[in-house]
């Protein structure tokens, strides 16, 4: 019988190669990630990921609780491409972005496809990155989550928000701060990678100034509650692995770590109807029960489902860093 295993606890050793080089953006050469690899993802070798440019291979192990209680160890590598902003080289900290999922249930495969061509290469990605770093007046580094915009090491159609991603995007952002020389980061994302953002809180990050989830998949099990799909009412998420084999960041309150220096942020629309409001402020309480000082503040999603705040996330993320109050933030999201 093929039980799966679940995650009650896990401890990583992450082991992270910073590939040389950086790219200077005034002359982007261009790449294309294709929606095939994300249907049908390809790996890479550490040689392979070397010759690509902005880009860190990574090395993961963590553990996890079997069955019967014994500890299993679990191993990942992965390219891990990223997008920085022209002003990243050289400044002494960059708002981290990860993007949302790319496979979202509300839309069939075909629209899938089209949402993502539009963004999906390399000089797009940059594009975006020195936009928004204009807008909020910090550099930015935007991240592809493992199985899309040309990262590898696990199948983002059916493997996201398993163990294995936030593993593997923990060990990535360290070695992108490495290869920038950052001390401290400001660590933004938007749903799935808002999701991404609690995991890494959760996995003992203290080098994070200002964090904010934005519409994040902070309580995985809740939203799948709220949305009441058959796939739900059977224990299983919408990728089809089961709920408790997911990594769920409010299970794992209990590793995020006393800093001082750190403001979090939960940000949501009420009206969310992919990641219920709830859920996102399940993962606040959690936080604020164990002692962890958060915040949660209110925005006005643009699109039909009251959920994509990208944007906004990554200006609270400034606002944040430029020392505005809580309630000053509050005030101006719900100005913009």
């Amino acid at each position: 019988m093929n039980f799966r295993l679940f995650v009650k606890q896990a401890i990583s050793l992450a082991f992270v190669f910073v590939l040389p080089g950086f790219d200077c953006n005034a002359q982007v050469r261009d790449e294309v990630f294709l929606f095939e690899d994300v249907r049908n993802p390809k790996g890479l070798t550490q040689t392979d990921c070397s010759a690509k440019e902005d880009a860190v291979w990574v090395q993961v192990e963590w553990a996890e609780r079997g069955l019967f209680g014994r500890s299993v160890t679990q191993s990942a590598s992965a390219c891990i491409r990223y997008f920085p902003s022209a002003t990243a080289q050289g400044a002494p900290t960059a708002v981290f972005f990860i993007h949302g999922d790319v496979m979202s249930f509300e839309e069939h495969p075909g629209q899938n496809q089209e949402v993502y061509e539009k963004t999906s290469s390399r000089k797009a990605q940059i594009a975006q990155a020195d936009r928004t770093a204009k807008e909020i007046g910090l550099p930015v580094i935007r991240i592809g989550r493992p199985g899309v915009y040309g990262s590898t090491g696990m199948s983002h159609v059916k493997d996201r928000r398993m163990p294995v991603e936030a593993y593997l995007v923990n060990a990535a952002i360290d070695a992108i701060k490495t290869r920038y020389g950052y001390e401290r980061i400001q660590l933004t994302g938007l749903s799935g990678g808002g999701g991404l953002v609690g995991a890494a809180l959760t996995l003992g990050r203290t080098d994070v100034d200002c964090a904010v989830a934005a519409s994040g998949a902070l309580s995985i099990k809740s939203r799948a509650r709220a949305l009441g799909t058959p796939e739900a009412q059977r224990g299983l998420d919408q990728t089809g692995q089961l709920l408790s084999a997911v990594y769920d960041p409010v299970d794992h309150i209990d590793g995020v770590k006393a800093d001082k220096m750190r403001r979090i942020f939960v940000v949501g629309d009420p009206l969310d109807r992919s990641v219920s409001f709830d859920s996102q402020k399940e993962f606040h309480e959690k936080l604020v029960a164990a002692g962890i000082a958060s915040t949660v503040l209110t925005a006005v999603a643009k699109d039909k489902m009251h959920h994509r705040i990208a944007p906004e996330a990554q200006r609270v993320a400034s606002w944040c860093k430029a020392g505005v109050s809580d309630a000053e933030i509050q005030t101006r999201l719900l100005n913009l």
